[in-house]
């Protein structure tokens, strides 16, 4: 259970003297995303307890966001920041996956998705503040190269979550015990 950090709304370190991104400034943000969140998981089905107890998840994404956040907790701030260079790709998927899944599933509107919406203007504005910071921390060759692994680490972070997706629902299809099976039936 992560429920302490936030759901990833932690704040930076104090040696962090930059202002903050929309993201983290604390529980008020991150409550409205989770409300996003738990609305879509409504809107598929999926009851909230479920949800917040990381039932029916696959245990490859539940490892995968577990050492993410222990990758935040334990490594430097640059590395922290760093590791949310990511969100620099974030609206061109986003917008692409939402046109796609309501064209492609008649069960998803586009309230249903209202998750997605504010990340279309959160997330360029959460890149700039990292990318910013990451050129004004990484001054040596060696924070530097903590940059690129803590981008790298979360791009593989990424990858092990879609390799799970991927395995579990398309091929070879093998659903392991305990994850939502898409027949309706929990393995």
């Amino acid at each position: 259970d992560r429920s302490d950090d936030g759901g990833g709304c932690g704040v930076l370190g104090p040696e962090a003297r930059q202002p903050r991104p929309a993201k983290v400034p604390g529980a008020a943000a991150c409550q409205s995303g989770i409300a996003r969140w738990l609305s879509l998981t409504r809107a598929l089905g999926f009851a909230d307890g479920d949800v917040t107890a990381e039932r029916l998840a696959l245990p490859a994404t539940i490892f995968a966001a577990d050492a993410y956040v222990h990758f935040v907790r334990e490594r430097t701030v640059l590395e922290a920041v760093a590791s949310s260079l990511t969100e620099m790709f974030a609206p061109k998927i986003i917008s692409d996956r939402v046109e796609g899944m309501l064209a492609g599933y008649d069960f998803i509107s586009k309230d249903s998705l209202s998750y997605f919406t504010p990340r279309l203007t959160q997330a360029p504005r959460d890149a700039d503040f990292a990318l910013a910071y990451c050129q004004e921390h990484a001054t040596t060759r060696v924070t530097q190269e903590q940059v690129l692994n803590a981008l790298a680490f979360k791009c593989n972070v990424l990858w092990a979550m879609l390799d799970a997706l991927y395995a579990a629902y398309i091929s070879p299809g093998h659903i392991p015990p305990g994850a939502w099976d898409p027949e309706g039936q929990q393995q």
